[in-house]
């Protein structure tokens, strides 16, 4: 199980020792990301529970195999 990292910019995100950055002024509600990465949606949104709980957001997460590639889609929903 991956460690949680500080939480030093809400906008970077380590799923599974890959680092994402998230521009989270361009998600508003209703608008979604794909990440690719073998994790499970469960994964990906332990993985941006900082970030949500920090900027005050609700999401949820799907698998989805998109542009050739599998990974998990990302909706903003609150």
């Amino acid at each position: 199980m991956q460690t949680p990292q500080p939480l030093s910019d809400p906008r970077l995100v380590v799923l599974h020792d890959v680092e994402y950055f998230i521009f989270w002024d361009q998600v508003p509600i209703g608008a979604s990301f794909f990440l690719p990465t073998t994790a499970t949606p469960r994964q990906a949104l332990d993985a941006l529970k900082p970030a949500s709980k920090a900027l005050k957001i609700k999401l949820e997460a799907r698998p989805r195999r998109e542009y050739g590639r599998y990974g998990v889609r990302v909706w903003r929903v609150g």
